[in-house]
Parts: C-alpha cells; structure tokens; sequence
C-alpha cells in the first residue's frame, strides 16, 4: 500500500528523493574518507614494547617506527617502517609492513628478515587489534610453517629509534 503512495508521487518528487538519497550516499563516502584521512594522520610513528613466545618467559625489547603510512582506500591504510628486537645484547633490525582496518582497527604486521640473521623467524605475521586511542597495539604472532605463536604488545612512543642508541 505504501509502495503504491510513493508510485503516484509527482515526477519532481521522485527526483528529488533520489537526489536527497544520492546525495546521503556521496556525503557517507565523504566522511568515512575522512575517518581514514584521520586514522593515518593520527597514527604514532613510533612503538615501543615487548615480545614474547608462546611457553618461553624471555622477553624481546621491541622497537617499531613508521615513516610511511598512507590510505589504502576508505577502509584500510598500510604504514611502513623499521624495527628492532633486543634479546640480551643482541639486536635485530627488520622492515616492517603493518596493514590496519578502519572498521574495527584489525591489524596485520609482516616483517621483512634481516639480510645478516638467518636465526630470525619472519615468515609469518602478527594478527591482533590497535587501539582505540591508537595508543597500543596487542597482536599474536603465528609462524607459518610451524604454527609456533608468540604475544607481541606494544604502545605509542614520544619518538623512537629502531637500533638502540650508541654508548658515550
């Protein structure tokens, strides 16, 4: 009954409601623009904070920072940068390539093995979310041939380097 109301509706109205709808879909496109915009914009460029293997109680310093990080598309921004782990006094540097998901802040983090460290494991990724604030990062690490996993918890940082600093 109602679709039949709407049918009889003079042309110029029909118009206009296909207009109005338009024009609500244009301005929906707009603003989730905006939020992807705003999500690379405020994202740190630095991280700082731990790594831990599934069953081992040895923690890795971990430094993350990006100094490339762009949209995608309306939905997903990708940030690229370096990073480094700490065990003891050895140091691990890596490429890193994080994707995020606008809608619920998914994260994926991959990173590239360093040239001189064969003992390295990066073949696998880090799956886990940002959060809200995008102050703190909580991902879980899965090895792909071997399923082996490992925590990875991190937050924002000031400003970060991804080696440590020289000694005086």
């Amino acid at each position: 009954m109602r679709h039949e109301r709407i049918a009889e509706l003079p042309g110029w109205m029909s118009r206009l409601g296909l207009t109005i709808a338009a024009a609500g879909l244009v301005l929906m496109s707009a603003v989730r623009a905006a939020d992807i915009k705003e999500l690379t914009e405020k994202l740190p460029r630095a991280y700082i904070g731990e790594f831990v293997w599934d069953g081992d109680t040895a923690a890795q310093n971990v430094v993350i920072t990006f100094d490339k990080v762009r949209p995608l598309n309306g939905q997903n921004a990708e940030a690229r940068g370096c990073g480094s782990y700490e065990t003891g006094r050895h140091v691990t540097k890596i490429g890193v390539q994080m994707f995020i998901r606008l809608s619920d802040l998914e994260v994926e983090i991959f990173e590239r093995p360093p040239d001189s460290d064969g003992t390295f494991e990066a073949e696998g990724s880090h799956r886990g979310k940002l959060s809200q604030d995008l102050q703190q990062i909580d991902a879980q690490w899965t090895t792909t041939a071997t399923g082996k996993h490992g925590q990875l918890h991190l937050r924002a940082a000031g400003s970060a380097a991804c080696e440590p600093a020289e000694e005086l």
